[in-house]
Order: structure tokens, then sequence, then C-alpha cells
């Protein structure tokens, strides 16, 4: 299938056709990483990523490829195996990004993709980690958009002025949490 149409597909939102052409890379990819110490399933969680991170771009009208498509995706696989070896602290060499055929901006592109991907990783963990009510008040409001008012009835608030202040007591809580993870982080890489 051709490049130009595989994106399309992605733009009309015909994934599932996209994804099948898409996945007759993975066997190169998951050559590659055997290759550089990894197993199966290394090799499967970074094509996922790399698929995640092309369908994301791709969905942008302004997106173009500037190579064929399985070099892409095998470059960024290679960028993101890469980026998970020197994580683990194991040696790899600097100019990765280089041998994986990816320019600067892609580079820097991909480097800001893994710290979003990231950091909502951690903010859904933190999320997670809340107390029932509070991760329900929260779902209420953002998820399902009820207001403040609607909140205390249903969640036996005795105002909404209370349901507010226990709102920002919840956010405050997640964001406490989320530093918390993020150094976390920090510490372990």
């Amino acid at each position: 299938m051709d490049d130009q149409k595989i994106i399309e597909f992605i733009r009309t939102g015909s994934n599932d056709l996209a994804l099948n052409a898409l996945y007759r890379q993975f066997p190169a990819v998951q050559k590659m990483i055997r290759a550089g110490g990894g197993g199966r399933k290394d090799a499967e969680d970074i094509f996922q990523e790399s698929l995640i991170i092309f369908l994301n771009k791709a969905r942008n009208p302004d997106f173009q490829l500037t190579a064929r498509l399985s070099t892409y995706l095998y470059g960024v696989c290679r960028y993101l195996w890469s980026d998970r070896l020197r994580r683990r602290q194991r040696h790899v060499p600097h100019d990765d990004a280089e041998l994986a055929g990816l320019s600067p901006a892609e580079t820097a592109d991909l480097d800001d993709s893994l710290r979003q991907e990231t950091r909502l990783r951690l903010a859904e963990q933190a999320l997670n980690e809340l107390k029932d009510r509070c991760r329900e008040l929260l779902l209420l409001f953002y998820t399902q958009q009820l207001t403040l008012a609607a909140i205390a009835v249903k969640m036996g608030y005795g105002s909404e002025n209370s349901t507010k202040n226990q709102k920002y007591k919840c956010i405050e809580s997640a964001r406490t949490r989320l530093k918390e993870l993020e150094n976390q982080q920090l510490q372990n890489h």
C-alpha cells in the first residue's frame, strides 16, 4: 500500500486499514531490537510506541512525510530503543538519532513527544492514586462536565462553594503527587 494512502486512511479514521499495512514493518523492527539485546516484548512495546507517535503526527494536516514510511517508522523505533537503553544505563552511542536516519528537527520532535507521553503517564498515575471521592469529583467535573452545583447534589456536598473548595483540594493533591512522581523518576534516571 502506498505511504500517502496510509496517511489518508489515518486522517479519515480508517485506522484498521492503516495499521494492517504498518504492522508489516514489525519484523524489521523486531530484528533490530533483538540484535540490540532486546526481546520480543521490547520490540512489541517499542513498535506500539512508534505507532502511537506516528498516528498522532499523521493526523496533523501539516505533517509531511520526508522519507519512506518504513524508513520513518524504523528510525523512530531505533530512536525509542536507544532511549530505552540509555534509561537502563547501558552504553549507547550518542549519534543514535543520526544512525536512525532522523533529522535534528525530527529528533527534537520525538524528544518532545516522549516527554509529553511520560508526563501524561505520571499524571494518570497521580490521578489513579487519589482517594476515590476526589477522583470521582474530578471525573464528574472534567470528563462529564457537570457543574459544581450538580456535583454538590450528586455527591452530597452542602453547597456549590464547598464543592469548589473540595475540587481545589483534590487538584492540589494530584499536583503534589505528580511532582513527587516526577522527582522520583528524575532520581531513578
